[in-house]
């Protein structure tokens, strides 16, 4: 019974293809693989934003996306990264894709970020979230004393190996 924003990148369409087995789910979606893949759900609703094409990154970005989002709310932001770090948080090469970002979290009552261990301590070109602003961060792997770092700062990690 979510809303949920699916933010765009391989990371999230990966997760998208694993919410064939949920039921009544809405999401929020600017990546058009994303949609394309999520349409075949019968229980998942979506709701695509306008704008732009990125050209070559299948997403919309621009002012009409982020007037539309800026009237909703959502149970749930799942995140894509370039790059997260204690010290910039999360950032990505593009600022037309950071707006977008922005606003999806500043929507959602609960951000989570899908981030692969290769880009933790990595920063890209604009920050789009502070670590401040992040409530779970799901990766592959992580050290532990970067763990405890975000753990400190209220980030949730959870990786295969949490059981």
């Amino acid at each position: 019974g979510d809303t949920i924003i699916l933010d765009t990148g391989t990371t999230t369409l990966e997760l998208a293809k694993r919410l064939k087995e949920k039921k009544n789910i809405t999401a929020v979606v600017n990546d058009l693989e994303i949609a394309r893949c999520l349409e075949r759900f019968d229980s998942v609703n979506i709701v695509f934003l306008g704008g732009s094409i990125r050209k070559h990154f299948h997403c919309t970005v621009g002012p009409a996306g982020l007037k539309m989002l800026s009237e909703l709310t959502v149970d749930k932001a799942i995140m894509a990264t370039n790059g997260l770090s204690l010290l910039k948080g999360a950032t990505t090469p593009d600022i037309s894709q950071a707006e977008i970002k922005k606003t999806m979290i500043s929507i959602a009552n609960k951000v989570i970020i899908l981030c692969d261990n290769s880009k933790i301590g990595k920063n890209s070109f604009a920050q789009f979230a502070s670590v401040q602003q992040l409530d779970t961060l799901i990766t592959d792997s992580i050290e532990d004393d970067i763990r405890k770092e975000f753990e400190i700062n209220g980030v949730e990690i959870l990786t295969p190996h949490d059981g």
